[in-house]
């Protein structure tokens, strides 16, 4: 277990002042996360707001640390899904940041995609996204959760409308959207000419918790776990990429 130091583009970016153009991080340098890699989450200093609620372009997301997290194609759960997975498919690299102000938390999520997919039809699927929280401790399977007594919360973004799910489930089988909405989000594809194209989304809940089956942000340590969903590769459902076990995060947040 490695407690991980935020990257001196955050030193730097919070000594300058917030209106100067900021410098777009290296990837090459953004610090890798495995399992295990305890971090915090960035606290948005007061009085600096996004330009809307989950803008995932604002250049704020410059000024904060961001990570890597390797993605790996997910165990196959069922037959239908162990005939379409593809286990020689490269790993993916998913950039992280883990923010919040006095009232929310965020999570800004960016990973390359060469096309955006955003809908469903015949022999076609969309681009999808998750955040999944442990709402006990890192004891919990980080695939869908252990069983009804070690549930997870999931925050689900799907590139139809930029729709975002506030769903638990406690094991295979048992995903189910909870009654209450609260976790928002946005999405932005950009084409990049010589570069890689990319999604950015950004998911953001109030801090205060209105369900049982809600992700307690008032925690020293949240377990937190991601999965993507390329369209163009026909994923859907339990076809997806993952990563491998949970990151530890310090929210640094009481409702």
């Amino acid at each position: 277990m490695q407690h991980l130091p935020s990257t001196l583009a955050f030193l730097v970016a919070f000594i300058a002042p917030w209106a100067a153009p900021a410098e777009t991080v290296v990837e090459a340098n953004v610090l890798r996360l495995e399992a295990g890699d305890i971090v915090a989450a960035a606290k948005i200093p007061e009085g600096v707001y996004l330009r809307s609620v989950n803008d995932p372009d604002d250049i704020i997301w410059e000024r904060l640390p961001e990570y890597r997290v390797r993605m790996v194609p997910a165990p196959a759960v069922h037959r239908s899904v162990e005939l379409r997975v593809n286990y020689d498919t490269p790993d993916q690299d998913l950039y992280v940041t883990f923010a919040h102000t006095s009232e929310r938390f965020y999570v800004r999520l960016r990973w390359r995609d060469d096309t955006a997919d955003r809908q469903t039809g015949r022999d076609r699927f969309r681009d999808g996204a998750a955040v999944q929280f442990s709402l006990g401790d890192d004891t919990t399977s980080y695939l869908m959760g252990t069983g009804p007594d070690q549930p997870v919360n999931i925050w689900y973004w799907s590139a139809d409308g930029h729709q975002i799910q506030n769903l638990a489930a406690g094991g295979y089988g048992s995903l189910t959207r909870l009654p209450i909405q609260t976790v928002s989000g946005d999405g932005l594809y950009t084409d990049n000419p010589g570069d890689p194209n990319e999604w950015t989304v950004v998911m953001s809940r109030p801090l205060a918790v209105r369900d049982e089956y809600e992700v307690a942000l008032n925690r020293a340590v949240v377990p937190i776990a991601f999965a993507l969903w390329q369209g163009s590769e026909a994923q859907r459902d339990g076809l997806k990429s993952v990563s491998e076990g949970w990151v530890l995060v310090e929210p640094g947040a009481i409702p």
